[in-house]
């Protein structure tokens, strides 16, 4: 959703797991930045793939491993990972959710 003047976003409402699957929902799309929500239920993974963007990711709960090119990390509640545009993924360790914010596509 496209917002033109300020907003407050209830983040519990942009929230759904899927038994066995992700659910991604674009939070807010503007001219400078994009923010999506991505639940994962426990162990799904999104096989690293290339993307055509940069995106900072968020863990506000769960855990999870990241992959950004060549590197991994594992992350938890609080954890910030910066992917560029090229391969990345997520495989989830515990139900995740997290937050990515987007060059806008």
């Amino acid at each position: 959703m496209k917002m033109g003047a300020e907003q407050k976003y209830d983040l519990h409402h942009f929230l759904e797991f899927i038994p066995g699957d992700k659910v991604k929902k674009d939070i807010f799309k503007g001219r400078h930045f994009n923010v999506v929500v991505i639940c994962l239920d426990s162990g799904y993974e999104i096989p690293p793939h290339d993307e055509p963007y940069d995106v900072l990711f968020y863990v506000v709960s769960g855990k999870g491993t990241f992959t950004a090119g060549e590197k991994q990390w594992d992350a938890e509640p609080g954890s910030m990972i910066f992917a560029p545009s090229g391969v990345r993924g997520i495989k989830c360790l515990s139900r995740l959710t997290v937050l990515g914010i987007q060059e806008p596509h």
